[in-house]
């Protein structure tokens, strides 16, 4: 079974190549900010692929635009960037979440 990695935290979480990483996370209470509910357009649950990226389904065309516009607003960019809603991996992957929920 593969599995995510969160760099800088202690969580390793399995996962399938059905369920993306921002449902992983979710289901395992990790705090990725997300409010579209995984539709490729709120574009909070931005993460950064550190190792693994070769099991990393591809970038579909909403990603593609989503991201783009992102880029465009200024946050990070480039090919290790990807939205965690619409990332299927399929073998073992470490990330950066570029965005975590603070709860007060």
């Amino acid at each position: 079974m593969a599995t995510i990695r969160i760099h800088g935290h202690p969580e390793v979480f399995e996962t399938n190549i059905t369920t993306s990483i921002l449902n992983v996370l979710l289901k395992n209470s990790f705090p990725i900010e997300t409010f579209c509910g995984g539709r490729a357009s709120c574009g909070r649950d931005l993460i950064r692929i550190r190792a693994g990226a070769q099991f990393v389904s591809p970038r579909r065309d909403a990603e593609k635009r989503r991201l783009a516009a992102l880029a465009a607003e200024g946050e990070p960019s480039g090919p290790d960037m990807r939205l965690a809603c619409q990332s299927y991996v399929r073998g073992d992957v470490e990330i950066d979440v570029i965005h975590v929920h603070r709860r007060p």
